[in-house]
Protein backbone atom coordinates (compact mmCIF):
# COMPACT_ATOMS: atom_id res chain seq x y z
CA UNK A 1 0.00 0.00 0.00
CA UNK A 2 1.50 3.32 -1.03
CA UNK A 3 2.63 5.68 1.70
CA UNK A 4 2.06 3.56 4.78
CA UNK A 5 3.91 4.31 8.00
CA UNK A 6 7.37 2.84 8.42
CA UNK A 7 7.64 3.02 12.20
CA UNK A 8 6.03 0.46 14.52
CA UNK A 9 2.35 1.31 14.69
CA UNK A 10 2.18 0.03 18.28
CA UNK A 11 3.97 3.26 19.22
CA UNK A 12 1.11 5.27 17.70
CA UNK A 13 -1.71 3.38 19.41
CA UNK A 14 -3.30 4.83 22.51
CA UNK A 15 -2.99 2.94 25.81
CA UNK A 16 -5.66 0.54 26.99
CA UNK A 17 -8.44 2.10 29.01
CA UNK A 18 -9.88 5.60 29.14
CA UNK A 19 -8.05 8.91 28.88
CA UNK A 20 -8.02 11.91 31.18
CA UNK A 21 -6.74 15.46 30.95
CA UNK A 22 -3.79 17.03 32.76
CA UNK A 23 -3.56 20.69 31.87
CA UNK A 24 -3.38 20.81 28.08
CA UNK A 25 -2.27 17.19 27.82
CA UNK A 26 -4.12 13.88 27.43
CA UNK A 27 -2.93 11.08 29.71
CA UNK A 28 -4.02 7.55 30.64
CA UNK A 29 -6.82 7.68 33.19
CA UNK A 30 -5.54 7.83 36.74
CA UNK A 31 -2.04 8.95 35.72
CA UNK A 32 -0.24 12.22 35.05
CA UNK A 33 1.99 10.71 32.38
CA UNK A 34 2.90 9.65 29.79
CA UNK A 35 1.17 12.19 27.59
CA UNK A 36 -0.63 10.73 24.58
CA UNK A 37 -1.95 12.14 21.33
CA UNK A 38 -5.10 11.33 19.40
CA UNK A 39 -4.37 10.85 15.68
CA UNK A 40 -7.89 10.30 14.39
CA UNK A 41 -9.59 9.88 11.05
CA UNK A 42 -13.23 10.68 10.35
CA UNK A 43 -15.41 7.99 8.80
CA UNK A 44 -19.01 7.43 7.75
CA UNK A 45 -19.74 4.01 9.22
CA UNK A 46 -22.10 3.22 6.34
CA UNK A 47 -19.39 3.62 3.69
CA UNK A 48 -17.19 0.54 3.31
CA UNK A 49 -15.81 0.83 -0.26
CA UNK A 50 -13.24 0.04 -1.53
CA UNK A 51 -12.42 -2.60 1.10
CA UNK A 52 -15.99 -3.97 1.39
CA UNK A 53 -15.93 -4.75 5.11
CA UNK A 54 -15.73 -2.52 8.15
CA UNK A 55 -13.05 -4.70 9.71
CA UNK A 56 -10.80 -4.36 6.67
CA UNK A 57 -11.30 -0.59 6.56
CA UNK A 58 -10.38 -0.29 10.23
CA UNK A 59 -7.28 -2.43 9.74
CA UNK A 60 -6.17 -0.18 6.89
CA UNK A 61 -6.75 2.93 9.02
CA UNK A 62 -4.35 1.52 11.59
CA UNK A 63 -1.81 0.73 8.88
CA UNK A 64 -2.06 4.37 7.76
CA UNK A 65 -0.98 5.46 11.25
CA UNK A 66 -4.29 6.46 12.81
CA UNK A 67 -5.12 5.42 16.38
CA UNK A 68 -8.73 6.68 16.64
CA UNK A 69 -11.86 6.79 14.46
CA UNK A 70 -14.45 9.55 14.75
CA UNK A 71 -17.98 8.47 13.86
CA UNK A 72 -20.87 10.88 13.38
CA UNK A 73 -24.42 9.95 14.31
CA UNK A 74 -27.90 11.44 13.78
CA UNK A 75 -30.91 11.27 16.11
CA UNK A 76 -33.12 10.29 13.18
CA UNK A 77 -31.09 7.12 12.59
CA UNK A 78 -31.11 6.14 16.25
CA UNK A 79 -34.79 6.91 16.84
CA UNK A 80 -36.32 5.53 13.62
CA UNK A 81 -34.19 2.48 12.92
CA UNK A 82 -32.33 1.55 16.09
CA UNK A 83 -31.62 -2.02 14.95
CA UNK A 84 -29.63 -0.84 11.93
CA UNK A 85 -28.01 1.98 13.90
CA UNK A 86 -26.66 -0.30 16.61
CA UNK A 87 -25.65 -3.04 14.17
CA UNK A 88 -23.50 -0.68 12.13
CA UNK A 89 -22.03 1.23 15.05
CA UNK A 90 -21.28 -1.88 17.07
CA UNK A 91 -19.48 -3.36 14.06
CA UNK A 92 -17.17 -0.35 13.91
CA UNK A 93 -16.52 -0.35 17.66
CA UNK A 94 -15.84 -4.09 17.63
CA UNK A 95 -13.44 -3.81 14.70
CA UNK A 96 -11.65 -0.90 16.34
CA UNK A 97 -11.28 -2.76 19.60
CA UNK A 98 -9.92 -5.82 17.81
CA UNK A 99 -7.14 -3.75 16.23
CA UNK A 100 -6.26 -1.67 19.30
CA UNK A 101 -7.87 1.51 17.97
CA UNK A 102 -10.23 3.84 19.81
CA UNK A 103 -13.53 5.51 18.81
CA UNK A 104 -14.95 8.99 19.42
CA UNK A 105 -18.66 9.47 18.76
CA UNK A 106 -19.89 12.80 17.42
CA UNK A 107 -23.48 14.05 17.32
CA UNK A 108 -23.44 15.36 13.78
CA UNK A 109 -27.00 16.69 13.44
CA UNK A 110 -30.59 15.88 14.38
CA UNK A 111 -32.43 14.81 11.25
CA UNK A 112 -29.66 13.48 9.02
CA UNK A 113 -31.34 15.07 5.97
CA UNK A 114 -29.94 17.59 3.52
CA UNK A 115 -33.17 19.55 3.01
CA UNK A 116 -32.80 22.87 1.21
CA UNK A 117 -29.24 23.28 2.43
CA UNK A 118 -26.60 20.90 3.69
CA UNK A 119 -27.88 19.83 7.09
CA UNK A 120 -26.10 16.51 6.72
CA UNK A 121 -22.80 18.33 7.21
CA UNK A 122 -23.84 21.14 9.55
CA UNK A 123 -27.19 21.82 11.18
CA UNK A 124 -28.19 25.16 9.70
CA UNK A 125 -30.18 26.43 12.69
CA UNK A 126 -26.88 26.56 14.56
CA UNK A 127 -28.24 24.55 17.50
CA UNK A 128 -28.07 21.02 18.82
CA UNK A 129 -31.87 20.63 18.80
CA UNK A 130 -34.58 21.53 16.27
CA UNK A 131 -37.87 21.44 18.14
CA UNK A 132 -39.27 23.38 21.07
CA UNK A 133 -38.37 26.74 22.62
CA UNK A 134 -35.45 28.42 20.90
CA UNK A 135 -36.25 26.98 17.44
CA UNK A 136 -38.64 27.66 14.59
CA UNK A 137 -39.57 23.98 14.54
CA UNK A 138 -37.08 23.05 11.81
CA UNK A 139 -33.39 22.22 11.54
CA UNK A 140 -32.79 25.31 9.41
CA UNK A 141 -32.92 23.38 6.14
CA UNK A 142 -36.69 23.08 6.04
CA UNK A 143 -36.82 19.65 7.64
CA UNK A 144 -39.45 19.43 10.40
CA UNK A 145 -37.80 19.25 13.75
CA UNK A 146 -38.19 16.15 15.93
CA UNK A 147 -35.43 16.63 18.51
CA UNK A 148 -36.15 18.69 21.60
CA UNK A 149 -33.43 19.37 24.15
CA UNK A 150 -34.89 16.53 26.20
CA UNK A 151 -34.73 14.09 23.27
CA UNK A 152 -31.16 15.19 22.50
CA UNK A 153 -30.07 14.40 26.05
CA UNK A 154 -32.02 11.14 26.20
CA UNK A 155 -30.48 9.88 22.97
CA UNK A 156 -26.98 10.68 24.20
CA UNK A 157 -27.80 8.85 27.42
CA UNK A 158 -28.84 5.79 25.37
CA UNK A 159 -25.43 5.81 23.73
CA UNK A 160 -23.63 6.24 27.03
CA UNK A 161 -25.54 3.34 28.57
CA UNK A 162 -24.89 1.15 25.55
CA UNK A 163 -21.11 1.66 25.70
CA UNK A 164 -20.66 2.16 29.45
CA UNK A 165 -17.42 0.47 30.48
CA UNK A 166 -16.34 -0.19 26.90
CA UNK A 167 -12.96 1.55 26.81
CA UNK A 168 -12.75 1.38 23.03
CA UNK A 169 -15.19 4.34 23.05
CA UNK A 170 -13.12 7.07 24.71
CA UNK A 171 -15.00 10.26 23.88
CA UNK A 172 -18.36 11.87 23.22
CA UNK A 173 -18.22 14.95 20.97
CA UNK A 174 -21.52 16.44 22.05
CA UNK A 175 -22.44 18.43 18.93
CA UNK A 176 -20.89 19.11 15.55
CA UNK A 177 -20.24 22.66 14.35
CA UNK A 178 -22.68 24.81 16.30
CA UNK A 179 -23.05 28.32 14.90
CA UNK A 180 -22.72 31.68 16.62
CA UNK A 181 -25.19 34.01 14.92
CA UNK A 182 -28.28 35.79 16.29
CA UNK A 183 -30.86 33.23 17.38
CA UNK A 184 -28.31 30.43 17.36
CA UNK A 185 -25.85 29.10 19.96
CA UNK A 186 -24.69 31.37 22.77
CA UNK A 187 -22.08 30.76 25.45
CA UNK A 188 -22.69 31.22 29.14
CA UNK A 189 -25.68 33.58 29.03
CA UNK A 190 -28.16 31.21 30.69
CA UNK A 191 -30.60 31.31 27.78
CA UNK A 192 -32.33 28.37 26.13
CA UNK A 193 -29.62 28.42 23.44
CA UNK A 194 -26.69 28.44 25.89
CA UNK A 195 -24.43 25.69 24.57
CA UNK A 196 -21.95 26.02 27.43
CA UNK A 197 -24.79 25.14 29.81
CA UNK A 198 -25.77 22.19 27.59
CA UNK A 199 -22.19 20.91 27.54
CA UNK A 200 -22.09 21.11 31.34
CA UNK A 201 -25.46 19.46 32.06
CA UNK A 202 -25.46 16.80 29.35
CA UNK A 203 -21.75 16.13 29.83
CA UNK A 204 -22.30 15.63 33.56
CA UNK A 205 -25.15 13.19 32.88
CA UNK A 206 -23.03 11.16 30.45
CA UNK A 207 -20.05 11.11 32.80
CA UNK A 208 -22.31 9.77 35.55
CA UNK A 209 -23.42 6.93 33.26
CA UNK A 210 -20.02 6.16 31.73
CA UNK A 211 -17.27 7.40 34.09
CA UNK A 212 -14.03 7.83 32.23
CA UNK A 213 -15.28 9.00 28.85
CA UNK A 214 -14.00 12.35 27.57
CA UNK A 215 -16.61 15.09 27.10
CA UNK A 216 -15.71 17.03 23.95
CA UNK A 217 -17.11 20.53 23.47
CA UNK A 218 -16.92 22.42 20.16
CA UNK A 219 -16.73 26.17 19.98
CA UNK A 220 -19.55 27.83 17.97
CA UNK A 221 -18.39 28.81 14.49
CA UNK A 222 -18.57 32.42 13.39
CA UNK A 223 -17.68 33.68 9.93
CA UNK A 224 -19.01 37.18 10.53
CA UNK A 225 -17.68 38.52 13.83
CA UNK A 226 -19.56 39.83 16.91
CA UNK A 227 -20.02 36.80 19.16
CA UNK A 228 -20.55 36.88 22.92
CA UNK A 229 -20.32 40.66 22.94
CA UNK A 230 -16.99 40.75 21.13
CA UNK A 231 -17.54 42.65 17.85
CA UNK A 232 -15.12 41.90 15.06
CA UNK A 233 -14.09 38.47 16.32
CA UNK A 234 -14.27 36.04 13.42
CA UNK A 235 -13.76 32.41 14.37
CA UNK A 236 -14.71 30.04 11.54
CA UNK A 237 -13.04 27.16 13.33
CA UNK A 238 -15.07 27.67 16.50
CA UNK A 239 -15.05 30.35 19.20
CA UNK A 240 -13.45 29.27 22.46
CA UNK A 241 -12.63 32.79 23.62
CA UNK A 242 -14.98 32.53 26.62
CA UNK A 243 -13.50 29.29 27.97
CA UNK A 244 -11.12 31.12 30.32
CA UNK A 245 -13.95 32.92 32.11
CA UNK A 246 -16.80 30.47 31.54
CA UNK A 247 -15.42 26.94 31.20
CA UNK A 248 -17.53 23.83 30.81
CA UNK A 249 -17.92 22.27 34.26
CA UNK A 250 -18.87 18.67 34.99
CA UNK A 251 -20.42 17.57 38.27
CA UNK A 252 -21.28 14.00 39.28
CA UNK A 253 -22.95 13.22 42.61
CA UNK A 254 -22.10 16.69 43.87
CA UNK A 255 -18.41 16.39 43.05
CA UNK A 256 -16.59 18.36 40.37
CA UNK A 257 -15.01 16.26 37.63
CA UNK A 258 -11.91 18.20 36.61
CA UNK A 259 -10.09 15.93 34.15
CA UNK A 260 -12.56 15.00 31.41
CA UNK A 261 -13.35 18.14 29.38
CA UNK A 262 -11.69 18.55 25.97
CA UNK A 263 -12.48 21.50 23.69
CA UNK A 264 -12.62 21.18 19.92
CA UNK A 265 -12.37 23.25 16.74
CA UNK A 266 -12.31 22.48 13.01
CA UNK A 267 -9.49 23.87 10.85
CA UNK A 268 -9.83 23.71 7.07
CA UNK A 269 -7.97 25.45 4.23
CA UNK A 270 -9.55 28.02 1.95
CA UNK A 271 -10.30 25.17 -0.48
CA UNK A 272 -12.92 23.86 1.96
CA UNK A 273 -13.81 26.72 4.29
CA UNK A 274 -13.49 29.82 2.11
CA UNK A 275 -11.36 31.33 4.90
CA UNK A 276 -8.46 33.56 3.87
CA UNK A 277 -5.75 33.88 4.99
CA UNK A 278 -5.49 30.22 5.93
CA UNK A 279 -1.72 30.10 6.39
CA UNK A 280 1.22 32.09 7.71
CA UNK A 281 1.36 34.54 10.63
CA UNK A 282 -2.19 35.85 10.06
CA UNK A 283 -3.64 32.36 10.40
CA UNK A 284 -1.50 31.71 13.48
CA UNK A 285 -2.82 34.91 15.06
CA UNK A 286 -6.38 33.72 14.43
CA UNK A 287 -5.61 30.32 15.95
CA UNK A 288 -4.08 31.99 19.02
CA UNK A 289 -7.08 34.21 19.63
CA UNK A 290 -9.86 31.75 18.90
CA UNK A 291 -8.57 28.65 20.68
CA UNK A 292 -4.79 28.33 20.90
CA UNK A 293 -4.65 30.31 24.14
CA UNK A 294 -6.53 27.45 25.84
CA UNK A 295 -3.45 25.33 25.13
CA UNK A 296 -0.77 27.96 25.81
CA UNK A 297 -2.36 28.89 29.15
CA UNK A 298 -2.56 25.17 30.04
CA UNK A 299 -6.32 25.37 30.66
CA UNK A 300 -7.36 22.18 28.84
CA UNK A 301 -6.57 20.10 25.78
CA UNK A 302 -7.92 21.24 22.42
CA UNK A 303 -8.59 18.55 19.83
CA UNK A 304 -8.92 19.51 16.19
CA UNK A 305 -11.98 17.40 15.49
CA UNK A 306 -11.85 17.96 11.72
CA UNK A 307 -9.12 19.12 9.36
CA UNK A 308 -8.40 17.99 5.86
CA UNK A 309 -7.76 18.85 2.25
CA UNK A 310 -7.70 17.18 -1.14
CA UNK A 311 -4.18 18.70 -1.38
CA UNK A 312 -4.68 19.56 -5.05
CA UNK A 313 -4.65 23.38 -4.85
CA UNK A 314 -0.91 23.76 -4.36
CA UNK A 315 0.68 25.91 -3.12
CA UNK A 316 -2.33 27.12 -1.12
CA UNK A 317 -3.11 23.76 0.48
CA UNK A 318 0.58 23.07 1.07
CA UNK A 319 0.97 26.39 2.89
CA UNK A 320 -2.13 25.68 4.99
CA UNK A 321 -0.82 22.23 5.89
CA UNK A 322 2.64 23.56 6.80
CA UNK A 323 1.18 26.27 9.03
CA UNK A 324 -1.22 23.97 10.84
CA UNK A 325 1.36 21.19 11.24
CA UNK A 326 3.88 23.58 12.77
CA UNK A 327 1.19 24.90 15.11
CA UNK A 328 -0.07 21.56 16.40
CA UNK A 329 3.49 20.28 16.83
CA UNK A 330 4.53 23.30 18.87
CA UNK A 331 6.81 25.04 16.39
CA UNK A 332 5.12 28.46 16.41
CA UNK A 333 6.12 29.66 19.85
CA UNK A 334 7.76 32.76 18.41
CA UNK A 335 4.34 33.75 17.01
CA UNK A 336 2.55 33.16 20.31
CA UNK A 337 1.54 29.59 19.57
CA UNK A 338 1.90 26.62 21.92
CA UNK A 339 5.17 24.87 22.66
CA UNK A 340 5.61 21.42 24.17
CA UNK A 341 8.28 19.93 26.40
CA UNK A 342 10.06 16.72 25.55
CA UNK A 343 7.70 14.72 27.79
CA UNK A 344 4.58 16.26 26.21
CA UNK A 345 2.58 15.64 23.06
CA UNK A 346 1.30 18.10 20.50
CA UNK A 347 -2.33 18.99 19.80
CA UNK A 348 -4.53 16.03 18.87
CA UNK A 349 -6.07 16.01 15.41
CA UNK A 350 -8.53 14.35 13.04
CA UNK A 351 -8.05 14.02 9.29
CA UNK A 352 -11.34 14.40 7.43
CA UNK A 353 -11.99 11.87 6.03
CA UNK A 354 -11.46 8.19 5.23
CA UNK A 355 -12.46 6.62 1.93
CA UNK A 356 -12.62 7.15 -1.81
CA UNK A 357 -14.75 10.26 -2.29
CA UNK A 358 -14.26 11.66 -5.82
CA UNK A 359 -15.75 15.09 -6.39
CA UNK A 360 -16.18 15.82 -2.68
CA UNK A 361 -14.24 18.27 -0.59
CA UNK A 362 -12.05 16.89 0.82
CA UNK A 363 -12.03 13.94 -1.57
CA UNK A 364 -11.00 11.17 0.83
CA UNK A 365 -7.79 9.47 1.84
CA UNK A 366 -7.92 6.69 -0.77
CA UNK A 367 -7.62 6.17 -4.49
CA UNK A 368 -10.10 3.82 -6.15
CA UNK A 369 -7.73 0.86 -5.70
CA UNK A 370 -7.52 1.41 -1.94
CA UNK A 371 -4.03 2.92 -1.93
CA UNK A 372 -3.39 5.97 0.21
CA UNK A 373 -3.21 9.33 -1.50
CA UNK A 374 0.40 10.29 -0.92
CA UNK A 375 -0.21 14.09 -0.79
CA UNK A 376 -2.68 13.72 2.07
CA UNK A 377 -0.62 11.09 3.87
CA UNK A 378 2.37 13.44 3.87
CA UNK A 379 0.34 15.84 6.01
CA UNK A 380 -1.45 13.66 8.53
CA UNK A 381 1.55 11.44 9.15
CA UNK A 382 3.12 14.50 10.78
CA UNK A 383 0.14 14.73 13.14
CA UNK A 384 0.91 11.39 14.76
CA UNK A 385 2.49 11.29 18.24
CA UNK A 386 5.65 13.38 18.26
CA UNK A 387 9.06 12.09 19.41
CA UNK A 388 8.69 9.09 17.09
CA UNK A 389 10.80 8.24 14.04
CA UNK A 390 9.58 9.81 10.83
CA UNK A 391 6.44 8.20 9.48
CA UNK A 392 7.62 8.72 5.93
Amino acid sequence: MAGTSTHADSAVLLPAGYLSTAGNQLVPQGRREPSVRIAAVGWDMGEIAPFQTRARNVAEMRRAGFNTITIGWYNRDLDRDPATFWRQLDAVVRAAGNTGMKVILNHHADEGLAGNGNCLAQQANGLWFDSGPGTDGTDGCGNPGTVTQEVFRADWEQIALHYAGNTTVIGFDLHNEPLAYPGMSTWGDGSVTDIQAMYSTVGSALEAIDPGVLIICEGPQNYGGNFAGKPGITTPEGDLTAVASKPVTLTVNGHRVVDKVVYSVHEYPNEISGVDPDSGPAAVARFNGAWGYVVTKNLAPVWIGEAGSSMQNNPDDTNWATTLTDYVNGNDGALGGPTFARNQQGISTTWWRWGYRPGQGPDGTLDSDGSLKADQFAVYCDWQPIHLPSCR
